[in-house]
């Protein structure tokens, strides 16, 4: 499911055709988080027909531990869709020649993804759907507009609390509001490999479908500690709210990545 790809052989792409392909440098990591959960088929959001079909929790081989004890306790569960909604909060977002971040050096840029686990219809091979890309305001989504690139806008705000004391991050998509409220566990541990991330998106203008990347490169990792809370109707808030799971974590801290998109 996770592949990697030459930094070099996108930059070459991009110099020919940025249509083709571009990469995304995310700046400072301060904090990165994923929410697991499982969506009922029957309700899924549409992923573009004929391209990818929804895979089971159960056929799915990269399965999170968490997900993977729901379904073996509770079979019914076993045909759902494994689904992640991943959350980034960086100094800065740098797309082409623009480089996005808030004048508040305290006010965080925000990148959200949620994706559905997909099986690609010519190839068969897993390869995860994204549903929505989200950005927070400042001219992020712009930019990525700019280059052919939905995303969404949301509010995000973040609130560090002494280590006593939660923090609270809340982000409002749409109708729905989300909201972690936790701490790290105090244990961390360095991180020694890049996280790796793939998926498909639809593009903006008819430029078909984007092959996108993620390589993150976090310096520490902690698990997490608190509540995550599901407020609205929207269909993510109707999607995490059915599904018997909401697994948080772990917290990414340090460093940062790239996220590269290609046709």
């Amino acid at each position: 499911m996770s592949t990697c790809y030459a930094v070099s052989s996108l930059a070459a792409q991009n110099a020919r055709d940025p249509r083709d392909a571009q990469v995304w440098d995310l700046q400072g990591l301060r904090a990165g988080y994923c929410v697991r959960f499982l969506v009922d088929p029957r309700k899924a959001p549409r992923t573009p027909k004929n391209e990818f079909v929804l895979l089971r929790a159960d056929q799915d081989q990269h399965l999170h531990s968490a997900l993977r004890t729901v379904i073996t306790t509770q079979r019914e569960f076993a045909s759902w869709a494994p689904s992640r909604l991943c959350f980034y909060y960086l100094d800065a977002v740098q797309v082409g020649n623009h480089r996005v971040a808030d004048k508040d050096r305290r006010k965080p840029q925000t990148v959200a993804v949620w994706s559905l686990a997909t099986v690609a219809q010519k190839t068969g091979g897993q390869r995860d759907f994204v549903v929505e890309l989200y950005g927070g305001r400042g001219g992020l989504s712009r930019a990525a507009e700019a280059n052919g690139v939905s995303m969404e806008e949301v509010r995000a705000a973040v609130t560090e609390a002494a280590d006593t004391v939660p923090d609270i991050y809340s982000v409002k998509v749409g109708k729905t509001l989300l909201v972690w409220n936790g701490r790290p566990a105090r244990d961390s541990a360095r991180v020694t490999q890049p996280v790796l991330e793939s998926w498909s998106m639809v593009g903006l203008r008819s430029l078909g479908i984007w092959q996108t990347e993620l390589e993150l490169v976090p310096q520490w990792s902690q698990p997490l500690v608190g509540s995550f809370r599901v407020e609205g109707k929207g269909d993510l808030a109707k999607a995490l709210k059915a599904s018997p799971i909401r697994f948080v974590g772990p917290l990414y801290r340090g460093g940062g990545g790239k996220l590269r998109f290609r046709r």
